[in-house]
Protein backbone atom coordinates (compact mmCIF):
# COMPACT_ATOMS: atom_id res chain seq x y z
CA UNK A 1 0.00 0.00 0.00
CA UNK A 2 1.36 3.61 -1.00
CA UNK A 3 2.26 5.56 2.29
CA UNK A 4 -0.64 7.91 1.17
CA UNK A 5 -3.06 5.43 0.90
CA UNK A 6 -2.40 4.25 4.10
CA UNK A 7 -2.33 7.92 5.93
CA UNK A 8 -5.50 8.11 4.37
CA UNK A 9 -7.31 5.06 6.06
CA UNK A 10 -5.72 6.04 9.02
CA UNK A 11 -7.08 9.14 9.26
CA UNK A 12 -10.83 7.68 8.57
CA UNK A 13 -10.56 4.86 10.73
CA UNK A 14 -9.12 7.30 13.42
CA UNK A 15 -12.58 8.65 15.05
CA UNK A 16 -13.72 4.78 15.19
CA UNK A 17 -11.03 3.80 17.20
CA UNK A 18 -10.72 6.71 19.62
CA UNK A 19 -14.83 5.88 20.56
CA UNK A 20 -14.12 2.72 20.95
CA UNK A 21 -11.15 3.36 23.52
CA UNK A 22 -13.46 6.13 25.59
CA UNK A 23 -15.54 5.34 28.14
CA UNK A 24 -18.68 7.31 28.28
CA UNK A 25 -19.76 7.46 31.85
CA UNK A 26 -23.33 9.47 31.00
CA UNK A 27 -24.71 6.23 29.26
CA UNK A 28 -22.69 3.90 31.88
CA UNK A 29 -23.42 5.53 34.98
CA UNK A 30 -26.68 7.71 34.85
CA UNK A 31 -27.77 7.80 38.12
CA UNK A 32 -24.60 9.01 39.27
CA UNK A 33 -25.21 12.44 37.33
CA UNK A 34 -28.61 12.76 38.99
CA UNK A 35 -27.38 12.60 42.05
CA UNK A 36 -27.98 15.72 44.56
CA UNK A 37 -25.66 14.52 47.15
CA UNK A 38 -21.96 13.85 46.93
CA UNK A 39 -22.03 10.50 48.60
CA UNK A 40 -24.91 9.42 46.66
CA UNK A 41 -22.82 10.41 43.02
CA UNK A 42 -19.69 8.46 44.31
CA UNK A 43 -21.73 5.45 45.15
CA UNK A 44 -23.78 5.36 41.97
CA UNK A 45 -20.35 6.04 40.06
CA UNK A 46 -17.84 3.30 41.93
CA UNK A 47 -20.24 1.30 44.21
CA UNK A 48 -20.47 0.45 47.61
CA UNK A 49 -17.98 -1.64 47.97
CA UNK A 50 -15.14 0.44 47.35
CA UNK A 51 -16.77 3.51 48.29
CA UNK A 52 -16.49 1.92 51.96
CA UNK A 53 -12.42 2.03 50.90
CA UNK A 54 -12.49 6.12 50.90
CA UNK A 55 -9.85 7.77 52.92
CA UNK A 56 -8.11 11.28 52.84
CA UNK A 57 -4.36 11.63 51.33
CA UNK A 58 -1.77 13.77 51.05
CA UNK A 59 -1.38 12.65 47.21
CA UNK A 60 -3.92 14.12 46.01
CA UNK A 61 -3.88 18.01 45.80
CA UNK A 62 -6.99 20.26 44.88
CA UNK A 63 -6.19 23.61 44.51
CA UNK A 64 -8.80 26.14 44.83
CA UNK A 65 -8.93 30.14 44.72
CA UNK A 66 -8.44 31.52 48.65
CA UNK A 67 -10.18 34.37 49.49
CA UNK A 68 -13.79 35.26 48.08
CA UNK A 69 -14.30 34.34 45.01
CA UNK A 70 -16.45 37.39 42.67
CA UNK A 71 -17.10 35.14 39.77
CA UNK A 72 -19.11 32.41 40.34
CA UNK A 73 -19.96 31.34 36.73
CA UNK A 74 -15.34 30.56 36.46
CA UNK A 75 -13.90 28.94 39.44
CA UNK A 76 -10.36 27.71 38.66
CA UNK A 77 -9.98 24.43 40.01
CA UNK A 78 -6.85 22.31 39.68
CA UNK A 79 -6.27 18.74 40.54
CA UNK A 80 -3.06 16.94 41.12
CA UNK A 81 -2.10 13.52 41.97
CA UNK A 82 0.96 12.03 42.56
CA UNK A 83 0.01 8.42 42.01
CA UNK A 84 -0.88 6.28 39.54
CA UNK A 85 -4.99 5.77 39.16
CA UNK A 86 -7.47 4.58 37.12
CA UNK A 87 -10.47 7.38 37.37
CA UNK A 88 -9.98 10.71 38.97
CA UNK A 89 -13.87 12.75 39.88
CA UNK A 90 -14.55 16.20 40.78
CA UNK A 91 -17.92 16.84 42.93
CA UNK A 92 -19.17 19.58 44.77
CA UNK A 93 -22.26 20.07 46.74
CA UNK A 94 -23.81 23.05 46.11
CA UNK A 95 -25.50 22.47 43.01
CA UNK A 96 -28.41 20.12 42.08
CA UNK A 97 -26.07 17.93 40.12
CA UNK A 98 -23.02 16.43 42.53
CA UNK A 99 -21.05 15.27 40.00
CA UNK A 100 -19.15 17.60 38.06
CA UNK A 101 -16.66 15.64 36.16
CA UNK A 102 -15.14 11.97 35.27
CA UNK A 103 -11.60 11.32 33.98
CA UNK A 104 -10.27 7.94 32.86
CA UNK A 105 -6.72 7.69 33.60
CA UNK A 106 -4.32 5.36 31.63
CA UNK A 107 -1.83 4.01 34.73
CA UNK A 108 1.03 6.00 33.34
CA UNK A 109 -0.86 9.46 32.50
CA UNK A 110 0.05 12.39 34.78
CA UNK A 111 -2.67 13.95 36.54
CA UNK A 112 -3.21 17.43 36.44
CA UNK A 113 -6.08 18.75 35.75
CA UNK A 114 -6.83 22.38 35.25
CA UNK A 115 -10.90 23.41 34.65
CA UNK A 116 -13.08 25.82 35.19
CA UNK A 117 -16.91 25.14 37.39
CA UNK A 118 -19.70 27.35 38.08
CA UNK A 119 -21.32 26.85 41.62
CA UNK A 120 -24.60 28.68 42.20
CA UNK A 121 -23.56 29.57 46.37
CA UNK A 122 -20.61 28.83 48.78
CA UNK A 123 -19.92 25.47 49.40
CA UNK A 124 -16.78 22.02 48.71
CA UNK A 125 -15.12 20.86 46.02
CA UNK A 126 -14.14 17.27 46.19
CA UNK A 127 -11.60 15.40 44.47
CA UNK A 128 -11.95 11.39 44.07
CA UNK A 129 -8.78 9.52 43.19
CA UNK A 130 -9.46 6.00 41.99
CA UNK A 131 -6.21 4.46 42.66
CA UNK A 132 -4.60 1.52 41.00
CA UNK A 133 -4.84 -1.06 43.90
CA UNK A 134 -8.70 -0.44 43.93
CA UNK A 135 -9.01 1.91 46.75
CA UNK A 136 -10.78 5.47 46.76
CA UNK A 137 -8.52 8.81 47.69
CA UNK A 138 -9.64 11.95 47.91
CA UNK A 139 -9.44 15.67 48.96
CA UNK A 140 -11.49 18.72 49.77
CA UNK A 141 -11.55 22.68 49.25
CA UNK A 142 -13.87 25.65 50.53
CA UNK A 143 -14.81 27.84 48.12
CA UNK A 144 -16.36 31.06 49.13
CA UNK A 145 -17.91 32.95 46.34
CA UNK A 146 -19.46 36.69 46.77
CA UNK A 147 -23.25 36.63 46.98
CA UNK A 148 -24.89 40.03 46.18
CA UNK A 149 -28.57 39.96 47.37
CA UNK A 150 -29.12 43.40 44.89
CA UNK A 151 -27.38 43.50 41.87
CA UNK A 152 -28.63 47.79 40.75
Amino acid sequence: MKRRQFLAWSLCAFPFMANALTVDYREDKPQAWKASTINEAAMALYGREKFSTIQKSTEVELIVPTGIVKDREEIPVTIRASMKAKTVALFQDVNPESLVAVFHVHEESIIDYELNIRMAFKGTVFAVVEGMDERLYYSRAYVDILTMSCMA
